[in-house]
């Protein structure tokens, strides 16, 4: 009767773990070909918005990790930081998209000014004597986006539950990170700061681990283990966050006349 027990018992296992095939087995062979990025659920907000008067020219220099934080590891040092380097290229994509502002190339000034100088140069020597037309001048920006991300908190929440009887059990745990993001608008003319917004995002982790320990005989041990972890990517984690500061933003500045949204045509009366 024991024995019977315990092929019941295996044979569960068996079903069980094929059942979850497909969530549990591994990628093999070469990856498809890329794709277009990830949209956002944020994203889906700047459809809401009114449309502008006219797009604003701004500017944004450097929009920087203020953390200085590199990555947890549980083995070693781990140089790598905990918030992605490009923040100055997700808040320049979040603002195209809100299609209220016109960012201009600020980040690497330097190298477009040496190519203006290049196209000058070289329409120097090869225009033999004759006048060249002048390259157009540059936008300047009425306002300029500063900030960036100031905190990334890990471990504000974990927790987790486990189960096991007679060898056979499981177990899951979740831990949540936050970042948070500081957005201000700064007029060039004055230096006075227009507008302040910041918003948080959390990141979710979380791991799903299965395992099966039973002597199947007296000298037969039967033992099985299986698992899967998702964690939240922290570079859509931070563009979530950009995207809703940058948001926030317009909405605030639309309330406070900051800015100002394209009136609606008043319709004829004949």
């Amino acid at each position: 009767k024991l024995f019977k027990t315990n092929r019941l018992l295996v044979l569960i296992s068996l079903v069980t773990l094929q059942s979850c095939g497909v969530f549990f087995t591994p990628p093999a062979g070469i990856e498809a070909s890329s794709v277009i990025g990830e949209v956002t659920p944020t994203e889906k907000d700047f459809k809401k918005l009114p449309k502008p008067q006219e797009p604003i020219v701004v500017g944004v220099y450097k929009f920087r990790d203020q953390t200085g934080q590199y990555k947890a590891s549980n083995v070693g040092a781990n140089w790598s930081t905990a918030v992605p380097q490009g923040l100055t290229t997700i808040l320049i994509k979040s603002l195209e998209d809100s299609k209220w502002f016109a960012p201009i190339e600020r980040e690497n000034i330097g190298n477009l000014l040496n190519e203006r100088q290049i196209i000058r140069t070289t329409r120097q020597e090869y225009s033999n004597g004759q006048s060249t037309d002048n390259l157009p001048p540059l936008l300047f920006a009425g306002i300029l986006l500063e900030g960036g991300v100031i905190s990334y908190d890990t471990n504000i929440l974990t927790g987790g539950a486990g189960a096991r009887y007679f060898g056979i059990g499981g177990s899951s745990e979740y831990r949540q990170d936050r970042i948070t993001v500081y957005l201000r608008a700064v007029s060039t003319s004055s230096g006075k700061i227009l507008k302040t917004v910041y918003t948080s995002k959390t990141i979710l982790s979380q791991s799903i681990n299965a395992s099966m320990f039973r002597y199947v005989d007296v000298e037969r041990l039967m033992e099985a283990e299986v698992g899967i972890t998702n964690n939240e990517p922290v570079q859509m984690a931070v563009t979530e966050a950009i995207n809703k500061a940058v948001y926030l933003m317009i909405l605030e500045g639309i309330k406070d006349a900051v800015w100002a949204k394209k009136k609606k045509k008043k319709a004829k009366v004949d």
